[in-house]
């Protein structure tokens, strides 16, 4: 008899990506006491590093162990899918517009479905295609692109491409690294080290322990971003791809803009146009064409 209901890992991807939707309130928070968009993620990664830490001391010190052949791939992890993501998702926002830069973030689940097919043996299906589309429109109504009517340039658009590259990796060597046996915890641990080294040489460390020397906030704001905005919801993205197809995780995914959107509108009284409230309608739909039958892994591959 086929099961039929919603699958709790396709809940996890939905639940963590919204979470992530809850930037903008820490990013905007740091930033009124001077803290550079670098020096957030560098305290972002070391304030997550340790605090997986701390919880895998408690909860499993196992979960250490790794194997010396998969490094490479843990260090990949951190520095390609969290430092070049970061570091060029805030260079196309110098380079254009912030709703360009969003949408060309989210060009991430092209890059997933594509890799899927020849890494995982994953089958293109005509309702990944569907959704995919469905998302990405979605995503282009929620931040504007249609309205903004300006041209982006090459930089813009090399730099774009690889913001969505970047924030499609780190769902390719998650599961790489789930099906060589790594825990949730451990992925999301070391990922995170490796990240925090791979800021250190962008970063100026001085000028960042005296940010955080001259007001408890800057620490606090950036650990609470640390915990809710990133130890939380890599967990639960991270977990949820044991279940979902990880061409389908980065569409789930997109409802981060959509509850971004959502922040902007409630706790800043950002104008929500009538083309944002379809988008978040449509994105919302792209997720319920995924979970037809179950959402199961088996089914969506």
């Amino acid at each position: 008899m086929k099961k039929t209901g919603f699958n709790i890992y396709f809940l996890m991807i939905f639940l963590g990506a919204s979470m992530w939707g809850t930037a903008g309130i820490f990013v905007r928070t740091a930033e009124k006491y001077g803290i550079s968009e670098m020096q957030i993620v560098l305290l972002r990664t070391l304030f997550s590093a340790l605090v997986l830490g701390a919880i895998i001391l408690v909860r499993d010190r196992k979960a250490f162990a790794v194997r010396l052949k998969d490094i490479p791939l843990f260090a990949a992890a951190g520095i390609m899918s969290i430092v070049l993501f970061n570091f060029c998702y805030y260079k196309t926002m110098s380079l254009t517009s912030l709703s360009v830069a969003a949408v060309l973030l989210y060009t991430a689940p092209f890059f997933v479905v594509i890799m899927s097919v020849f890494i995982f043996k994953q089958r293109l299906t005509l309702k990944k295609i569907i959704a995919c589309l469905t998302a990405f429109f979605g995503c282009c109504l929620v931040t504007g692109a249609f309205s903004s009517g300006e041209s982006v340039s090459a930089a813009a658009l090399f730099f774009g491409m690889l913001t969505g590259f970047g924030y499609s990796l780190y769902t390719v060597f998650s599961r790489l690294l789930l099906d060589r046996g790594y825990g949730s915890f451990a992925i999301t641990f070391y990922t995170f080290v490796f990240a925090f080294v791979g800021c250190l040489p962008f970063s100026d460390i001085a000028e960042t322990v005296q940010r955080c020397g001259a007001s408890l906030y800057v620490p606090l704001v950036t650990f609470l971003m640390a915990l809710f905005n990133t130890v939380i919801p890599y967990l639960l993205y991270t977990a949820g791809l044991k279940g979902v197809d990880p061409s389908v995780a980065p569409i789930i995914a997109m409802v981060e803009p959509v509850v971004a959107t959502l922040t902007g509108t409630v706790v800043y009284s950002e104008p929500l146009t009538i083309a944002g409230a379809a988008g978040i309608v449509i994105v919302l739909l792209s997720v319920f064409i995924l979970n037809m039958k179950g959402g199961r892994k088996d089914e969506l591959a």
